[in-house]
């Protein structure tokens, strides 16, 4: 076989690769946004524009703020993967009951896992017993000429995000609430 042939099927293989690996990635967030179970978290206002990545809306929740910390009492670290519980505590409202450095099944529909990564270090030790967390539903890309109308609503405490969340904790938003009414969908391709 020539160098050259050899060159080709090499490269052909890592473009075969490079493209299961991305056609994965898409597979893996359809299945999440249709299968996963859905919930619907509250979003406080901050500002939504970004001049080099476009018009998008970045998302706070409250359940970000942990104010618990693992029970081994070992200190967070920051970007560590944490899985945190959320029980809910109104209709729209969930609150931090638990955070655990391994997954656990949470059966009481009541309660859901959301994985989630610190922020930043949080030394037990320091009176510090909890962390912020991102849990990767924190921006979404809207059309442009939309973001003030969503960081007014925001603002208001009239936007929520829908939430679809698999059996692995990983979450994804399926959409946009103001008011109450489904304004954003988020489209599966």
């Amino acid at each position: 076989m020539s160098t050259a042939r050899k060159a080709m099927l090499a490269l052909a293989a890592v473009a075969l690769a490079q493209t299961a690996v991305l056609a994965y990635m898409v597979i893996d967030r359809i299945r999440l946004i249709k299968t996963g179970r859905e919930i619907t978290l509250p979003i406080e206002p901050i500002d939504p524009r970004d001049l080099f990545r476009g018009e998008y809306v970045r998302l706070a929740y409250p359940v970000a703020r942990v104010p618990l910390a693992p029970a081994d009492g070992v200190p967070i670290k920051r970007n560590e993967v944490l899985y945190v519980v959320l029980e809910k505590a109104g209709e729209e409202s969930w609150r931090p009951l638990e955070v655990a450095r391994t997954l656990r099944r949470e059966d009481n529909p009541s309660r859901i896992v959301l994985k989630a990564r610190s922020l930043w270090d949080a030394p037990v030790h320091a009176g510090l017993r909890g962390a912020t967390v991102r849990y990767g539903i924190e921006s979404y890309f809207v059309p442009q000429g939309e973001g003030p109308k969503l960081e007014a609503a925001a603002r208001s405490r009239k936007l929520a995000a829908l939430i679809a969340v698999d059996k692995s904790g990983n979450a994804a938003i399926k959409g946009l609430i103001i008011d109450g009414k489904l304004q954003y969908e988020e489209p599966l391709f």
